[in-house]
């Protein structure tokens, strides 16, 4: 298996999720269990773990659903759930088993003040119980835009790869015409020539034929013709011209 860097990434997420979901879960049945009973406690601490996996899976996987704010909505609602279950079984530990080790904690952290054991009691509490939940929810949003960056890489890739296709595709187109009229090009002619040879009497007796029917009506056509042309005009008789009279000259004859 060939190893990328976007596998390692999500698989370094991918368990550090689990590792919380699954610290947070334990937890969060200590803490549903204040107002429930131990299976309600246990079945609504998978609920909400599995209801974070979903919103996991969708912001993940969906590039439009990163951009809307109901999804980022439910995963701070889930990693606040996850603090508060931590913290409340962190602290309820604290508080029966670690109270003598709590100055192991004080003595160096606050060294120029003097806190009182519950102060410092919450302090740890919620760095231990925030610190793993807020990690993860801070990760979702890198592992998010990690994803966001590598599909914007592979289009402009595509991208690039097309306009270097389309700027190379008609030299390619060329080359492969001329490849085909160089191989084609003696079986054209051979065949050009076998029709010519097969057709040509054909054509030639089909011509004389045309000519033997024709040449008879086309030569008695231009005897008419000329016949026509040579024929003299009708001459005007003078002689059968008579005027004719008029009343100016029957006045002149009276």
């Amino acid at each position: 298996m060939k190893w990328n860097n976007k596998t390692i990434y999500i698989s370094l997420f991918s368990v550090l999720y689990f590792v919380v979901a699954a610290v947070s879960a334990v937890h969060a049945v200590s803490f549903f269990g204040l107002a429930n009973t131990f299976w309600l406690g246990v079945i609504l601490a998978i609920a909400f773990e599995i209801g974070q996996a979903a919103v996991l899976f969708s912001i993940l996987t969906s590039p439009r659903e990163r951009s809307k704010v109901m999804p980022w909505v439910l995963m701070c609602m889930f990693t606040l759930v996850q603090v508060l279950g931590n913290v409340y079984s962190s602290y309820k530990y604290v508080v029966n088993n670690s109270m003598a080790d709590l100055r192991y904690f004080k003595e160096p952290i606050f060294i120029w003040t003097d806190i009182p054991d519950n102060m410092a009691n919450v302090i740890i509490v919620y760095l231990v119980g925030a610190i793993l939940p807020i990690s993860a929810l801070l990760l979702t949003s890198m592992v998010t835009n990690y994803l966001q960056d590598d599909s914007n890489d592979k289009k402009l890739a595509e991208e690039t790869k097309v306009e270097k296709h389309v700027e190379s595709e008609p030299q390619v187109v060329e080359q492969k015409v001329e490849e085909i009229v160089e191989t084609k090009q003696p079986e054209v002619e051979q065949k050009v020539k076998e029709t010519v040879e097969t057709e040509q009497p054909e054509v030639e007796q089909k011509v004389e034929e045309t000519i033997e029917t024709e040449q008879p009506e086309t030569g008695a056509k231009k005897f008419r013709e000329q016949i026509i042309e040579d024929e003299p005009a009708p001459e005007t008789d003078e002689l059968n011209v008579v005027e004719k009279p008029t009343l100016k000259s029957h006045f002149v004859n009276v």
